[in-house]
């Protein structure tokens, strides 16, 4: 604590320079880079006490008692596994009665109606589809183009339990939320989808489709029965 102020620490091999991110859920958390000693974390919050306590007192003064519980789900950051990407997320109250979320090589960065917490959770949900459909489409394509697979087109959908889908005209829809998962699994799913354009059913001839493609399907099966130990809940629809 400094000065009335509590605080946690965190070190990232990811930082270039020290920062203090002051989230809509009324926590101050400093981030340093390796190397740099923790006392840096005081001296740090002393040089921008005044800012920091105005950031508490805007988030506080615009936080709704009904909002209260759903701020504590809001992310310091976001871990992408299957892309190898984690963003640290940054909240900047606005007189914008929106939200608009912009994503740097530094993190992602909220403005605009962030004391609301079902306007934040439909930002980044919006953002996480966006860059769904920014990298599912190269992946799915490799993987087809591998295992001798023709698909008509790919759809994005942010979905509560199901991952994936093919339609009997090739077309495939698959879940957003694969990128919080580790890559092989997000793959798993992907080439899932496409054996069913061999067999439109889960019969031996079709799981013999999906073992060709992938050796270790039984294993990566399995652990997709515990795929929501990945899921942030802000990306629960």
């Amino acid at each position: 604590m400094t000065e009335g102020i509590d605080y946690t620490v965190r070190i990232s091999h990811r930082a270039r320079y020290a920062r203090i991110v002051v989230s809509p859920n009324m926590s101050v958390e400093v981030v340093l880079p390796t190397g740099v000693p923790k006392l840096r974390a005081a001296a740090l919050l002393q040089e921008k006490k005044s800012w920091v306590q105005r950031s508490l007192k805007r988030f506080k003064e615009n936080i709704r008692p009904e909002n209260l519980e759903a701020f504590s789900d809001f992310p310091k950051q976001v871990v992408l596994e299957a892309l190898g990407l984690t963003l640290p997320v940054f909240y900047h109250q606005t007189d914008s009665d929106s939200i608009r979320v912009v994503e740097t090589a530094s993190g992602l960065y909220l403005s605009g109606h962030v004391h609301d917490a079902k306007m934040v959770r439909a930002g980044l949900q919006r953002w996480l589809k966006r860059k769904a459909k920014k990298s599912f489409p190269e992946n799915l394509e490799e993987l087809a183009k591998l295992h001798g697979f023709s698909y008509q087109k790919i759809s994005i959908r942010l979905q509560k339990s199901r991952w994936g889908s093919c339609t009997k005209n090739g077309n495939i829809s698959l879940n957003a939320k694969l990128l919080f998962l580790p890559r092989e699994l997000m793959f798993y799913v992907m080439l899932h989808e496409l054996s069913h354009l061999k067999h439109m059913n889960h019969s031996k001839a079709f799981w013999a489709v999906v073992a060709q493609c992938d050796a270790d399907y039984l294993l990566h099966r399995k652990e997709m029965r515990k795929a929501s130990f990945w899921m942030p809940s802000w990306a629960e629809s």
